[in-house]
């Protein structure tokens, strides 16, 4: 099956209770990026410490290698702890760093109900191939690519690749929505194949 209606299939139970919100996502025109269109909110059950990634943060999953994806496809009860995983590999932020991060990752699986094995298998991944990630990342962030859209460009079309949307983020060629809201309730979806939404299920 095509990955982008895979991910679309899955609908619900992928985030884990210690999410504090849902996972909210749209996918660019190309199918290449998943751009959120809520905040995520995890609290990491073992540190107790919050992580937030931002409405219109930028991912393409990659916290699942590629060379996983045929056992592992990037869509699954991993995802939103991958999202979390991909922004802290992002932001490199000075409390969290590449271990910290790939830790984040282990928790945020096994609160999820991510099987032992499966997460076992994506942790060591992240372990022993992500320090190539984490340093393009960090020389492409020194370079000024962009991983977050702003509010103003958030109103993208469901057919625009990331190439299109970048290019308007960098013109300033963006305009404002006319909604602008975090409800998932309402907020217009141009195109409802195109949202994966993932609620904590009690």
């Amino acid at each position: 099956m095509n990955i982008r209606w895979a991910c679309v299939l899955i609908l619900s139970s992928l985030t884990g209770c210690a999410m504090k919100s849902t996972f909210d996502a749209r996918m660019t025109g190309d199918g290449t990026y998943w751009v959120l269109t809520n905040p995520l909110i995890y609290e990491d059950p073992e540190t107790k410490e919050t992580f937030i990634v931002p409405r219109g943060f930028v991912t393409d999953l990659a916290s699942v290698p590629r060379l996983f994806w045929s056992a592992f496809p990037p869509c699954g009860r991993y995802t939103p702890p991958a999202v979390v995983h991909d922004y802290l590999y992002w932001e490199q932020p000075a409390e969290c760093k590449k271990d910290c991060a790939d830790n984040v990752l282990l928790h945020a699986m096994k609160e999820a109900g991510v099987p032992s094995v499966t997460r076992g298998t994506i942790y060591q991944g992240v372990v022993k191939f992500g320090g190539i990630a984490y340093e393009r990342n960090a020389k492409a962030k020194a370079k000024g690519q962009i991983h977050n859209i702003p509010e103003d460009c958030m109103n993208f079309g469901p057919n625009e690749t990331w190439d299109v949307i970048e290019q308007r983020i960098k013109s300033g060629s963006c305009t404002p929505s006319k909604t602008v809201s975090n409800d998932p309730l309402t907020t217009p979806t141009p195109e409802p194949q195109r949202l994966l939404v993932a609620a904590c299920q009690k």
